[in-house]
């Protein structure tokens, strides 16, 4: 009876040259699958008709699409070999197994034959969703999509905005705290043994609107301009991020995370970098760009309109006369200008950290998904 057992489960057994068909061609069509062919059509991977309409409603958007698409295009085919190495690997592992005639290794080499497949199961899904989002798969898309280039010119707009405001309050503030230096002195000349000097200048009087003038404008300029300079700096810093990951999140990290995904030791800290290349590479910029998307334009809006009459209220004697008193039009403005940039306080702070948590999240139970990254810890912290 044993004997005839035993004879039925090898009957069952696939052939070590079966399992390598395979597995190669599992690789070759993951490898195919995942290697677009550079397209000569513009605005990235849009139809010439898209990139018209597209470049007649908002022309930022095909300079930054295309850039986007030659660099996921470099970076998907790198991708692909990952995979087809990640099959490669279980492959080899169940040929040695089949060739020494052990069980376990052939059956260890199955299941990672079955790892190679969910690595190529979860590539091709982020390279899909990537090629539907940067416009790729022109049939899906219906306009742009893109959350990098929607959040590189919201940012950019802002950032620009930003600058603008500042160099209207320092205008502003040098002409204010110029006049509330002048006042009048005195200095009598005093003779002595030696010859003749001067005295200590005395101060005989000081203008009245000097005091009103730094009160009222010059602290409250040197605040929000303090302010806006902080605000650019993470404006700025969020921008390069978005940057720096549009062009590294492929081929630094996905890439290196379905090769350690593929050997067993290192399964845990290549789940833990694909998670973080799918999680920077879309959810992060895709977070950004709706942040931006729903409280960039109004703020913008309200930034060009403040800037406008700060220059024309600041220029010249204006600043005295339209700043002296607490209804005057230059006081007015910079009230105005403290609200218009109340906002930016969700740009630069809450926004920001909300995203950062929400990515972080994604990344956390994504890599324990597919790699086991907290059974992993807790195996670390036991032998620690």
């Amino acid at each position: 009876m044993q004997t005839v057992a035993q004879e039925r489960s090898r009957a069952k057994r696939p052939s070590w040259k079966t399992v390598a068909f395979i597995s190669l061609v599992a690789a070759l069509a993951l490898t195919v699958l995942a290697l677009p062919v550079r397209a000569s059509i513009p605005c990235g991977g849009l139809s010439s008709d898209q990139a018209q309409t597209v470049n007649a409603i908002t022309p930022w958007y095909c300079p930054i699409n295309n850039q986007i698409y030659d660099s996921w295009i470099g970076s998907a085919g790198l991708a692909a070999l990952a995979v087809t190495l990640a099959f490669g690997i279980s492959s080899l592992i169940i040929m040695v197994g089949i060739a020494l005639k052990n069980q376990k290794i052939r059956t260890f080499g199955v299941g990672e034959l079955y790892e190679a497949l969910a690595s190529g199961i979860i590539v091709g899904l982020f390279l899909y969703i990537c090629a539907v989002l940067f416009g790729l798969v022109p049939s899906f898309v219906v306009g742009p999509i893109n959350p990098y280039a929607t959040a590189f010119s919201l940012m950019t707009s802002t950032i620009q905005q930003a600058e603008v405001m500042y160099d209207s309050l320092y205008r502003a503030t040098l002409v204010d705290a110029f006049y509330t230096t002048t006042s009048v002195t005195i200095q009598v000349a005093e003779g002595g043994g030696q010859g003749f000097g001067l005295s200590q200048p005395v101060e005989l009087f000081r203008p009245t609107y000097t005091a009103a003038i730094d009160l009222l404008l010059v602290q409250p300029m040197a605040a929000l301009g303090a302010f806006i300079s902080d605000a650019l700096i993470v404006l700025f810093s969020e921008y390069y991020l978005l940057v720096f990951f549009s062009v590294a999140a492929i081929p630094g990290f996905l890439v290196p995370g379905v090769i350690l995904r593929a050997i067993l030791p290192t399964r845990a800290l290549g789940g833990i970098l694909v998670a973080f290349a799918m999680g920077m590479y879309l959810v992060m910029p895709t977070l950004f760009a709706v942040a931006f998307y729903f409280t960039a334009p109004t703020s913008l809006q309200q930034l060009a309109t403040v800037n406008a009459l700060l220059n024309r209220y600041s220029s010249g004697s204006g600043a005295i006369t339209n700043g002296i008193t607490p209804t005057s039009p230059l006081v007015l403005e910079v009230q105005n200008a403290g609200s218009a940039i109340s906002s930016f306080w969700l740009m630069i702070l809450f926004f920001p950290m909300l995203i950062i948590a929400i990515t972080y999240a994604f990344i956390s139970q994504i890599s324990n998904f597919i790699g086991g990254a907290y059974k992993a810890a807790d195996r670390m912290r036991s032998f620690v």
